[in-house]
């Protein structure tokens, strides 16, 4: 076996969205008649679905209540996100870089008529042989089912592939289909979220990821479990 693809999460993996993220659900809070909350207290709500975010932020579950939430967020997110988005650092060089030799997409449960912009804007959607989203539909959809359609572009197989995320729910979504992950502690996660959810790696940032990829691939075209390899890197 050896590696035959990078699938990649979006928020808090390639692009720092803290202030364009967390500014929109401060102003849908604020337009539902609620208190602002400081950004970094907004870091946990960056990167689930945004009915999850919605209804924690909200403490209800209700329907309405959520979806008049979701349309006050977007209504300043699609306007605002392409001048408030910023690359992780080293971005366009590592992706060239992976990109060179080995196919990369995308899986975010971000709506992907947001997410394809963002990559247009940071000149780097061209390095991606897919991006999959949500779409607008708040139908609970999970990380699981947005991977599911990326394998698609990788023959329907999850032999060979490795995912990078930040959050618990990249790691669940990755292993529900037999895939590992690298977490990435730059993000919105954190170590511990990230090992307790079974990442098999812990790499920096994404500089870390060119030498960690090529150590996996190494591992496995000598038939060795790369799993085995140090589990944090960077």
């Amino acid at each position: 076996m050896q590696l035959r693809g990078v699938i990649f999460d979006l928020d808090g993996v390639l692009i720092d969205s803290l202030r364009s993220i967390g500014t929109s659900l401060n102003h849908a809070l604020v337009a539902m008649g609620r208190e602002p909350l400081p950004l970094e207290q907004l870091r946990p709500r960056i990167g689930p679905p945004i009915e999850d975010s919605a209804a924690a932020l909200l403490g209800s579950h209700e329907p309405a209540l959520i979806a008049a939430f979701i349309e006050r967020y977007r209504a300043r997110y699609g306007a605002t996100a392409l001048a408030e988005t910023e690359p992780m650092a080293g971005l366009a060089e590592v992706l060239a870089e992976l990109a060179g030799w080995v196919p990369l997409a995308v899986a975010t449960s971000k709506a992907e008529v947001y997410a394809r912009p963002i990559l247009a804007g940071l000149g780097v959607d061209r390095y991606f042989r897919a991006i999959h989203g949500r779409s607008l539909a708040l139908d609970g959809e999970g990380k699981a089912a947005v991977i599911g359609r990326a394998l698609a572009d990788f023959d329907g197989r999850a032999d060979g592939l490795v995912m990078v995320g930040d959050r618990s729910h990249d790691v669940v979504g990755a292993r529900a289909h037999g895939i590992p992950t690298i977490g990435v502690l730059h993000g919105m996660g954190g170590r511990e979220e990230l090992l307790a959810a079974g990442a098999a790696w812990l790499a920096d940032d994404l500089r870390a990821l060119p030498g960690l990829l090529r150590r996996i691939d190494a591992a496995w075209r000598a038939g060795q479990d790369p799993r085995d390899m140090p589990g944090e890197t960077g």
